[in-house]
């Protein structure tokens, strides 16, 4: 039974370390095919330079996740797709594309930065096309 444990055990370590390599960027497009507030808000710094039809501005994860979800309520997504991507001279990096919610066009841009060991999006914006 103990080496049964083991293996488990081991399985699930390496199992969550592989999703948690998943780049920011991918992490932050699955949240937004899924409209899932919670997990996009969770890729954002402490404080996020947000900008969404109806809020511009600075805000804290928490405040962005109920921006987002009233947004995604209002605007469920259909499809999401990142058309470039790059990196700035300030080290941090970006990613511009397009997210389709019923039937309507944004256009969407956010920019990624290593905090503290850790990646977190500092810019996030869904502007009208």
């Amino acid at each position: 039974m103990r080496p049964y444990l083991i293996i488990v055990s081991l399985l699930l370590l390496f199992g969550s370390g592989r999703v948690m390599s998943q780049p920011l960027s991918d992490r932050v497009v699955k949240a937004l095919e899924k409209s899932d507030h919670g997990v996009l808000a969770a890729t954002f710094h402490t404080m996020v330079d947000l900008q969404i039809p109806g809020y511009s501005g600075n805000f804290s994860q928490s405040q962005a996740s109920v921006i987002l979800q009233r947004f995604f309520s209002d605007h469920p997504v259909a499809s999401v797709r990142i058309t470039r991507n790059g990196d700035n001279s300030d080290g941090s990096s970006y990613a511009i594309g397009e997210l389709v919610s019923s039937g309507k066009k944004y256009r969407l841009y956010f920019v990624t930065r290593e905090i503290s060991g850790e990646e977190k999006v500092m810019v996030f914006k869904i502007m009208d096309n």
